[in-house]
C-alpha cells in the first residue's frame, strides 16, 4: 500500500466520525435544497406541457408524464457520482468512497451536494453530452409511445438548462468550464451564449412535440 493511501486511510479513521456528524446535520438542508428546488421546477414544466399541449384526457398518461419529468430532473445528480469514479484521486471522491464503504449512503450523497462547486468536469452537463442529447431525444420522442420515457428525456435536459442559465447569470466562467472542458479549442463567450440559446430553442420545440 502506498504512503499516500496510508495517510488518507489514517485521516479518514481519525476524522470520519466528525465528518459524518457534520454531514448528518446538513442532510436536512440537502433535502430542502435539492428536492424542494428541483421538484417544483419539474412539476411546473410538466404541468405547462400538459395544459398547453397534451391535455388531461388520460389521468394515467398525465401521471406517467409528470413522474417521468420528475425522475429525469432528479437523476441528473448521478453525474456527480460518476465524477467520483472518474477522478478517484480527488479528496471529495475519497471521502465519498469512505462513506460508501461505511454504508452511509445518504451521507455520501449529501457530501456531493455540499461540495458541488468543487465538481466542474461533469460529463452529463457538458456541451458534448447536450449535443448528443438532441438525436437521442428525437429518437425517444418519435419512436416510443410511453410518456414516462419521454418525460425522463425532457426532464434531464430541463435540469441541465436550468442550471446552465443560473450559472450564466451568477458564475459565467464556471459555466464555461463545465460546458467546454471536453472541447480542445478555445470557445468565446459569445459562442457559449449562442450554443445555450440554440439548445434552449431545441428544448422548447421538443417540449411541444411530446405526444
Amino acid at each position: 500500500m502506498s504512503s499516500r493511501k496510508i495517510v488518507n486511510s489514517a485521516w479518514f479513521m481519525a476524522h470520519g466520525n466528525s465528518l459524518c456528524a457534520s454531514c448528518h446535520l446538513l442532510y436536512t438542508d440537502f433535502m430542502k435544497r435539492y428536492l424542494l428546488s428541483h421538484i417544483p421546477l419539474a412539476l411546473g414544466y410538466a404541468t405547462v406541457v400538459l395544459v398547453i399541449h397534451l391535455g388531461w384526457s388520460s389521468i394515467w398518461d398525465s401521471a406517467f408524464w409528470i413522474l417521468g419529468v420528475v425522475f429525469g430532473v432528479l437523476i441528473l445528480f448521478a453525474d456527480r457520482i460518476v465524477y467520483t469514479y472518474s477522478y478517484p484521486a480527488t479528496q471529495i471522491s475519497q471521502q465519498f468512497s469512505w462513506y460508501i464503504k461505511q454504508k452511509k449512503y445518504l451521507t455520501a450523497l449529501n457530501l456531493l451536494d455540499v461540495l458541488r462547486l468543487e465538481q466542474e468536469r461533469l460529463t452529463f452537463r457538458s456541451s458534448l453530452f447536450m449535443a448528443i442529447w438532441v438525436p437521442l431525444s428525437f429518437f425517444a420522442l418519435t419512436s416510443t409511445t410511453g410518456l414516462f420515457g419521454k418525460g425522463v428525456v425532457m426532464g434531464l435536459m430541463l435540469h441541465i438548462l436550468a442550471d446552465a442559465w443560473r450559472l450564466q447569470k451568477r458564475e459565467p466562467r464556471r459555466l464555461h468550464i463545465r460546458l467546454f472542458w471536453l472541447i480542445k479549442r478555445e470557445i468565446r463567450d459569445e459562442e457559449r451564449l449562442v450554443f445555450m440559446w440554440i439548445m434552449s430553442a431545441i428544448f422548447v420545440v421538443f417540449s411541444f412535440w411530446v405526444g
